[in-house]
């Protein structure tokens, strides 16, 4: 027997009372040419493409005390010179302390740089639509609130109501502004995460505090491409560019020591030539120390299984320090084959030719996989004056043309190796007997 459907069909249409609307096919809408307007600041124009969309939203995120500040001090003076009017929002720091920071960077400051001592969401999107400066700067957004919203300053709710009100306005008035947000080594719950969704352009600053450089780099960008990265090194005039990275991170490397090993980086598209050191020393107690800078800890131990296993390099009973050289962070699995070379360096203490440069990832197996660029990476290595690089097997065959061997400078002389396994680079890099089992 047939059930009689007995749904109201009069109810359907009532399900969703909104008006619907009428797509329209993407072919017939015309395409708006975003607007970008250069802060004038060679690092940060790089990475954003060129500079400043109007209304756009950048969230500039890192660690306290990484120097956010200080660039973004740099950036107003220069746009406030430059441009015309800049607001900067302290909220965090006293004018008086921002005001200490300028006049270390710039001895005269414009009279178009102007700040609000202000934290009131609402009141910063209203001077945003009535002053319409050229660049709004929050520093930070974890202090700004929202009064109708529960909660300290700082928590999710309000981090996330205050930087929608100021999107708003933002979008309104076709104002660019940038807002900082504090990023810890527990969690980000305040930092990009909770806002990348909101705002156009996310960049990180990173870099080790107790060193002078630090990385530039934009996470999400709906501008432009998110491939270029600006190295800067935190001097006492401010955070300056870094031309040739490779020289400079290779400067002061000692030539004749065992346990260092040279491999090359890719930041964006911008490859970097960098140092990894290795220092190996009998175990003080019962349980060896493992000691990273740069490196990660849990990859070091891996890679010391694999050296141990595949070949023939026993350092798992000893003390092992790892440290990537500038505080740069070398975390890229391309760097394994050189951390490698670095602790069978450093274990039979042999030192590596210094003219010889290595990338790869190394598998369980104790096999060499491919990393990404290779062509890009071996032209960094000729063009800093190596003579011989080591490439895990095929690499090598991409750059085998007349046209790319005169490109990457092999008429001068350089010489690319493949080596399929470890133990086969290891032997090309470090001319030494194995040495023995622990017994």
């Amino acid at each position: 027997m047939a059930v009689e459907d007995t749904t109201d069909q009069t109810t359907v249409g009532h399900r969703h009372p909104g008006k619907p609307g009428k797509p329209v096919p993407f072919a017939d809408h015309s395409v708006v040419e975003a607007t970008t307007t250069p802060t004038k600041l060679p690092s940060l124009d790089l990475v954003l493409g060129g500079g400043l969309v109007r209304g756009s939203v950048t969230l500039l995120a890192g660690e306290p005390g990484i120097g956010k500040s200080t660039l973004l001090a740099q950036a107003a003076i220069v746009a406030a010179k430059d441009l015309g009017r800049v607001i900067y929002i302290t909220g965090e720091e006293s004018p008086s302390q921002v005001r200490r920071r300028l006049e270390r960077l710039s001895p005269t400051l414009p009279a178009t740089l102007l700040f609000l001592e202000d934290t009131n969401a609402a009141t910063i999107a209203a001077t945003i639509e009535v002053e319409k400066p050229v660049l709004m700067i929050v520093d930070s957004i974890q202090i700004v609130r929202a009064p109708e919203v529960n909660g300290e300053a700082g928590s999710v709710a309000q981090v996330k109501t205050s930087a929608a009100i100021i999107t708003e306005a933002a979008k309104r008035s076709h104002i660019p502004v940038i807002l900082v947000g504090q990023v810890t080594k527990d969690g980000d719950i305040a930092g990009p995460r909770v806002l990348e969704h909101l705002v156009d352009t996310v960049l990180f600053l990173e870099g080790d505090k107790d060193h002078r450089y630090r990385i530039l780099r934009a996470f999400k960008h709906r501008f432009g491409p998110t491939d270029e990265t600006a190295l800067l090194s935190m001097t006492e005039r401010g955070l300056e560019p870094v031309e040739d990275p490779s020289s400079e991170l290779l400067r002061d490397r000692a030539m004749n020591a065992s346990g260092t090993a040279i491999t090359c980086l890719i930041e964006g598209n911008r490859p970097m030539l960098l140092e990894l050191q290795a220092l190996v020393s009998p175990a003080g107690y019962g349980t060896p120390v493992r000691r990273t800078s740069g490196i990660d800890t849990s990859r070091l131990g891996m890679l010391l299984a694999v050296l141990a296993k595949r070949a023939s390099i026993y350092a798992l009973d000893k003390d092992v320090y790892a440290n990537a050289v500038g505080g740069i962070d070398a975390r890229d699995q391309s760097c394994d084959l050189a951390l490698c070379a670095a602790i069978a360096s450093a274990t039979k203490d042999v030192p590596l030719d210094p003219k010889t440069g290595l990338f790869g990832e190394v598998g369980l197996a104790g096999e060499l996989r491919p990393v990404s660029l290779p062509e890009l990476r071996i032209k960094e290595f000729a063009r800093m004056g190596f003579q011989t690089v080591i490439v895990p097997k095929g690499q090598g065959k991409s750059i085998g043309s007349r046209d790319s061997r005169r490109e990457v400078g092999m008429t001068s002389g350089v010489a690319i190796k493949e080596a399929g396994t470890l133990r086969e680079a290891l032997g090309m890099a470090v001319r030494s007997t194995p040495s023995a089992p622990p017994s």
